[in-house]
């Protein structure tokens, strides 16, 4: 079923988000060749410099349908992916959504000019909970969410959609502090946590600590989206 986003009529109103599954072109191109319904495609975050991130396992299922990931920002850096982007045609009827990120502003700006032509909007990473000194670590401060937002939004004459975090008590003056920054739209929500998870005492992933996802925090990002739409 067709359906229409940001002015692009699309195939399918679902979307594959960042994180574990479209970490290359090559899995990008199978998605929008084999599932209609997949309208948004959203890549990883690519960030200023390639990163090896971290070591397996970086998933794990803790209970049915509840999930934890630390991938560690895992990417080529955005120089390869736009190498890699310039050789993958976009159907008429797919929207790709590259998501980015950095330490800083300078940082985003630097990634965003070079991605934007390849991309239908730019999701900006504020939200991962795992990676120091990237994602949440900036994304829980109004001001530095605002400042980001604005400078992208004026590097790039595309639709810029800020990731933002569910881990903070105001998420409402952050959402508000995007909006104000020029936003888009507002994608809610990253992973909750970091959260830890221990078979026999050790615990699953290389790094420890990852994001939680899936059917547990299901009421936590319907709890966000009221919050964001109220404020």
């Amino acid at each position: 079923m067709k359906t229409n986003f940001m002015g692009k009529e699309i195939s399918g109103q679902f979307t594959i988000p960042s994180g574990i599954v479209t970490t290359n072109t090559k899995v990008i191109k199978k998605i929008m060749e084999e599932i209609p319904e997949i309208g948004i495609i959203t890549t990883k975050s690519i960030g200023p410099e390639q990163r090896a991130g971290n070591r397996e396992p970086i998933i794990t299922q803790y209970a049915p349908g509840c999930f934890m990931n630390a991938v560690g920002l895992t990417n080529p850096g955005y120089k390869e992916f736009a190498k890699q982007l310039s050789e993958l045609k976009i159907p008429k009827d797919k929207f790709l959504l590259i998501s980015i990120f950095g330490g800083n502003e300078k940082e985003f700006v630097e990634v965003a000019k070079e991605l934007a032509p390849y991309a239908d909007a730019l999701e900006l990473n504020l939200s991962c909970p795992h990676a120091k000194g990237y994602g949440m670590a900036i994304g829980q401060d109004p001001v530095a969410v605002k400042e980001i937002v604005s400078a992208v939004k004026k590097a790039v004459s595309i639709p810029v959609i800020p990731k933002l975090t569910p881990n903070t008590n105001n998420l409402g003056e952050i959402s508000k502090a995007a909006v104000e920054g020029g936003a888009d739209g507002i994608c809610a929500i990253n992973t909750v946590g970091p959260g830890e998870y221990t078979v026999n005492g050790s615990p699953v992933l290389t790094n420890k600590k990852g994001g939680m996802s899936g059917r547990g925090v299901l009421p936590i990002g319907l709890k966000c989206v009221k919050e964001i739409r109220e404020a």
